[in-house]
């Protein structure tokens, strides 16, 4: 059985792959390839933003499942009202910073980025958000994610929250089926066709699970 616990400052690394697995999907490439095409930048900038300032992306968010002592799965669950909301600007700027990069293009990531932006659902506030979901390839098919996300939902009953939310990318037929699996049904769709030439997606779904709070 995997071990579930809070991810560390420790597991940064394995939370900075979780957050590029998650945004691709079942897809080759994700909204973190085209704000960062190049992979060595995408890797120093989503360490930092996994163990940098406070975001959503952030690894305090994360909870981390163990399989015989060595992590091999990871999702991020809050509620965006706890955590000063979703806006990533500020975190992204300071990357940029980091990495020295132009107005010029710190301007082309964020116009690279709004297809993504058009198809990925909200996040609203007093909903029990649960996002950033990977499992590292040497680690499938061993029951993590189904452990993460039992925990996940969970957490939201024992907080009192009356549902909890989930994305996924259309055409992810396991990370579908793992979701409804756990109570997660599809509340509404969002399509573009910019979207489908970037990605090979029409776009994603916004899932919902009940947890029967009143907050």
């Amino acid at each position: 059985m995997p071990e579930i616990r809070p991810a560390a400052p420790a597991d940064v690394p394995l939370v900075a792959r979780v957050l590029e697995m998650a945004s691709r999907g079942h897809l080759a490439r994700g909204a973190w390839d085209l704000v960062f095409p190049d992979p060595g930048e995408r890797t120093r900038a989503l360490t930092r933003i996994a163990g940098g300032e406070s975001s959503w992306c952030h690894h305090s968010l994360f909870h981390v499942a163990d399989f015989a002592g060595v992590p091999g799965a990871a999702l991020a669950s809050f509620d965006p009202a706890v955590i000063g909301g979703t806006d990533l600007g500020g975190v992204l700027g300071g990357v940029f910073g980091e990495l020295g990069w132009t107005d010029a293009q710190r301007g082309a990531a964020v116009t690279r980025v709004v297809p993504y932006l058009r198809c990925f659902p909200d996040l609203p506030e007093g909903t029990w958000i649960v996002e950033n979901v990977g499992t590292l390839p040497q680690a499938r098919r061993r029951g993590l994610v189904a452990a993460l996300l039992e925990h996940a939902l969970e957490i939201g009953r024992a907080r009192g929250y009356v549902r909890a939310q989930i994305s996924c990318l259309i055409g992810n037929e396991p990370a579908w089926k793992a979701y409804e699996a756990v109570g997660f049904e599809v509340v509404e769709e969002r399509k573009d066709p910019e979207f489908e030439t970037l990605f090979g997606s029409p776009g994603y779904v916004r899932m919902v699970a009940p947890l029967g709070g009143t907050r």
